[in-house]
């Protein structure tokens, strides 16, 4: 089996098998995802061995957002203590050729962070339901404002890619940085 069935299997039984808890339970798995959407981020071999390293980076980063989509208050602070925020930008920072640079990714790393820092600020009622929390909120900014994210997202808000959802996320990810939130009905 190879890395990206690997991961591939892994997002399933986090999404599919109600696997978070078991998932998360394994010894320095968090870091091990990390390491992996950022291994070698920006440098190019050869084409096969670039397409890999997209792939795996890809579905680590699918793991990363399910083991956050489906986690509680305990995984959320754990993936913000293994840097959680910063990875997160990777998928659209891209005015440095850092990311992959493509629309899709763009628009999910948009929505992911626009997702997990309103959620950690309201708090989440569904699935697995946490409280607030204010305090890994916070982490998460000082995170992606290390990053440079900010002025990134900024630069995304001229995006009109992927059906203009990428405008519409990078303004929704401004103002959920920003605190304000506007609750639709």
């Amino acid at each position: 089996m190879d890395m990206v069935s690997i991961l591939e299997s892994l997002k399933e039984q986090i999404q599919y098998n109600n696997g978070c808890k078991l998932v998360i339970q394994i010894p320095k798995l968090l870091q091990s995802l990390i390491s992996l959407v950022t291994f070698r981020l920006g440098t190019h071999l050869n084409e096969q061995t670039d397409l890999l390293r997209l792939q795996v980076r890809h579905w680590s980063k699918w793991c990363l957002w399910y083991i956050q989509g489906y986690g509680d208050e305990q995984d959320q602070s754990e993936l913000v203590n293994v840097g959680y925020g910063r990875v997160m930008t990777l998928s659209f920072c891209t005015a440095g050729g850092v990311g992959e640079e493509k629309d899709v990714e763009i628009w999910n790393g948009l929505y992911y962070i626009y997702d997990f820092l309103r959620q950690l600020h309201e708090g989440r009622t569904w699935l697995t339901s946490f409280q607030p929390l204010p305090l890994l909120a916070r982490v998460s900014l000082e995170q992606i404002e290390e990053e440079g994210a900010i002025e990134e997202i900024e630069a995304q808000i001229n995006n009109n890619g992927y059906y203009e959802n990428i405008k519409q996320y990078a303004n929704e990810a401004k103002a959920t940085i920003l605190n304000r939130f506007i609750h639709r009905r």
